[in-house]
């Protein structure tokens, strides 16, 4: 894998709601960028 694709993670904004849930899109995000190994250093709190 190289670095840019490492570098590129960028979860989706805070306000964005699904199906009525506050951060459900930002949180599939880090998940899915987790599982493949995307999610490099980013601190997610």
């Amino acid at each position: 894998m190289s670095e840019w694709n490492t570098l590129d993670f960028k979860p989706r904004a805070r306000g964005m709601i699904i199906g009525d849930i506050p951060w459900l899109a930002r949180i599939a995000d880090k998940a899915r960028a987790h599982q493949q190994q995307r999610i490099g250093d980013y601190v997610f709190p």
